[in-house]
């Protein structure tokens, strides 16, 4: 094994060894004098192995005595370019509410030490929130990311999340269908923007993100065909959840309803407005209005996305080849396809247009 002391060409004391495999030459940073060359002669194994260690097996940074609401924050923050700006917000907004559940009357969970959470914490978490199953399991595979990357980095022995049982999750919930005569009369009693909007979102099947993002430009009255290509969630506006641009015809329903709605934005960018006339920040303002307007006139309950559904049956049951309607739906694959069908088939050669409302 090689051990050689000597002074570089700068008169700096230099450590010369191939102790860890490979030959490396490593500066003490000390002017060179014959103490200390003899000091580092005698004492060469030790001063030579802090020295490599230092320079080529940096330590990693302790992040024990961070609590769980730091560190989750970091890493959050560090693996953001895995996913879209507003699902990286709602997220974080998700992970604040997780910390800030109350594990005891004078702490938080989220003011814990990372060091410090067991599989009690967990399972008093899970039980005492006050959340949905489904709702539970989605906020814990983000606490379950944060905790796994905590043990990767040796912060904790084991993960506590994943030695806690999910909760039983809820009976499914019957999917929602409205029937034209329904659709005709949540219509006649809605009014204003609202009417208009509900009437799109019936005959175009889009999403509540994609109403509220559309555009006037995205609209071709003469060719009848309207072109989806963005969404507006949490403020943020995004392409839509297939990334694909799609386009979707302009039943005569649709566009009657688009030219009163035109009536109503004027000249504003965006068909659908708030009072102020901007866009909306999401879908959840028509979506509370839809089911406020359903509660009070004693409709069945629903939500914006049951229209979606809705006429996504309407379509099959008019036999329409499903390659079209999954072109129009914006949906990957038959399998989605199949799982928003909620009414009986029944195929019929009359056309979508001659609905009256």
């Amino acid at each position: 094994m090689i051990r050689r002391v000597y002074a570089n060409q700068h008169d700096i004391i230099t450590l010369d060894s191939d102790m860890f495999g490979t030959r490396k030459r490593i500066s003490t940073g000390k002017k060179a004098d014959k103490r200390l060359l003899k000091w580092y002669e005698k004492n060469f194994d030790t001063e030579y192995r802090e020295l490599f260690e230092e320079k080529y097996q940096p330590k990693k940074e302790d992040y024990s005595d961070l609590t769980l609401r730091e560190y989750g924050m970091m890493v959050l923050d560090l693996t953001s370019d895995n996913r879209r700006a507003y699902v990286h917000e709602r997220i974080k907004k998700t992970f604040v509410r997780i910390c800030d559940f109350k594990m005891s009357e004078n702490k938080r969970f989220g003011e814990f030490l990372l060091t410090d959470i067991k599989t009690t914490h967990i399972m008093k978490w899970q039980r005492e929130s006050g959340l949905s199953p489904q709702t539970i399991a989605t906020d814990r595979a983000y606490l379950n990311m944060v905790m796994q990357t905590a043990t990767n980095d040796d912060i904790i022995r084991k993960n506590p999340v994943v030695l806690v049982k999910l909760p039983k999750k809820q009976a499914v919930k019957e999917k929602v269908y409205y029937s034209e005569d329904e659709i005709r009369a949540i219509l006649g009693a809605a009014k204003g923007q609202l009417k208009n909007y509900i009437q799109i979102a019936f005959f175009t099947g889009m999403r509540g993100s994609e109403l509220v993002g559309l555009k006037w430009d995205d609209i071709d009255f003469d060719k009848e065909v309207i072109r989806v290509d963005s969404r507006i969630v949490g403020g943020v506006e995004d392409e839509t959840k297939s990334r694909k641009i799609r386009f979707v015809p302009m039943f005569a329903q649709c566009k009657e309803a688009l030219m009163r709605q035109r009536m109503f934005s004027g000249l504003r960018e965006h068909v659908f407005i708030n009072q102020s006339g901007n866009s909306y920040y999401g879908s959840a303002t028509m979506t509370f209005r839809f089911k406020r307007l359903l509660s009070e006139n004693n409709f069945k309950y629903g939500t914006i996305h049951d229209l979606r559904r809705s006429f996504n049956t309407l379509l099959k049951e008019y036999g329409y080849p499903t390659d079209w309607i999954l072109d129009i739906m914006g949906h990957v694959d038959d399998r989605v396809n199949r799982n928003h069908y909620t009414g009986s088939l029944r195929v019929d050669v009359s056309k979508v247009n001659n609905i009256a409302l």
